[in-house]
């Protein structure tokens, strides 16, 4: 139904973080089936805060498997990728809530000439089909990356505190093309409210309308991620709020984003006619 694009002209702002968080906040409190998915190779971006998968050895002998990019590839390469087959090619996070596309593998016989934004960008498409949301983790503005930023719905942008690379990025004209008659929300992550740096600041200095939130940075998160627990730590502290120090900082900013990227997305309408019972 929706396509959210997370992504950053810089590096370390808090793209695959933000994104995982908010997989498991929406997967955890809502009625959607959401697909969080990344184009790198398996074990990096969004796997990186997770559990590790055990690979099957047969993979190692055939450099074939069954999930991930890999899988995919060759069923569309073939022609025969479904919506039904999509999810065949998924690792569940959350049972009937929450998958992971998981990434390719690095002895992969998958060329790279082949892997390019079109084949990618066909893929998410028909992913839209099979979920209800798919978030996608589109890295740091690498030219295959760019590619798929055509095909969203919502761009969450992630930045940081940095007023270099705040005055860089609103003085770019280029990013408002490439975000034409997109939905766009800021994040800014290493957030310290006692900067002067705010979104409030943000918005009057470069004339910015445009949802801006703000993402503390939160010791235990990051220690969360460092023990590859992250959906069992958002699991625990979605419903803390500002009252709860740092944890509930956290938890209440990634329960906003989620938020603004369902009411984006065009989402919130629908859960309000689940809701009824409609």
């Amino acid at each position: 139904m929706s396509n959210v694009t997370f992504w950053s002209p810089f590096q370390r702002s808090g793209t695959t973080s933000n994104l995982i968080s908010v997989a498991f906040m929406i997967g955890l409190t809502q009625r959607l089936r959401v697909l969080a998915m990344h184009v790198d190779y398996a074990g990096d971006s969004l796997e990186a805060g997770l559990p590790i998968r055990e690979p099957n050895a047969d993979f190692f002998m055939n450099n074939l498997s069954t999930t991930g990019w890999d899988a995919m590839y060759r069923l569309y390469s073939s022609g025969s990728l479904t919506k039904e087959k999509f999810r065949d090619c998924t690792t569940p996070l959350l049972k009937n809530q929450l998958d992971l596309l998981p990434g390719r593998y690095k002895q992969t016989v998958l060329e790279e000439s082949l892997f390019n934004g079109h084949h990618v960008s066909s893929i998410s498409k028909l992913a839209n089909e099979a979920y209800d949301l798919v978030l996608l983790d589109a890295g740091n503005g690498k030219r295959m990356e760019r590619e798929i930023v055509k095909d969203s719905d919502v761009m969450v942008v992630n930045l940081n505190q940095n007023m270099r690379e705040l005055e860089h990025f609103f003085r770019d004209a280029k990013w408002k093309q490439d975000f034409e008659q997109k939905k766009v929300i800021i994040t800014l992550g290493l957030y310290d409210r006692e900067s002067n740096c705010t979104p409030g600041n943000i918005k009057r200095r470069f004339g910015y309308k445009d949802p801006i939130v703000p993402i503390p940075y939160c010791t235990p998160y990051r220690e969360a991620w460092n023990r590859r627990e992250t959906g069992a730590y958002v699991h625990q502290t979605m419903n803390l709020d500002k009252k709860n120090g740092e944890m509930g900082e956290h938890a209440t900013s990634i329960r906003e984003l989620s938020k603004i990227i369902m009411e984006s997305a065009g989402l919130r309408s629908i859960l309000k006619q689940l809701e009824r019972g409609a």
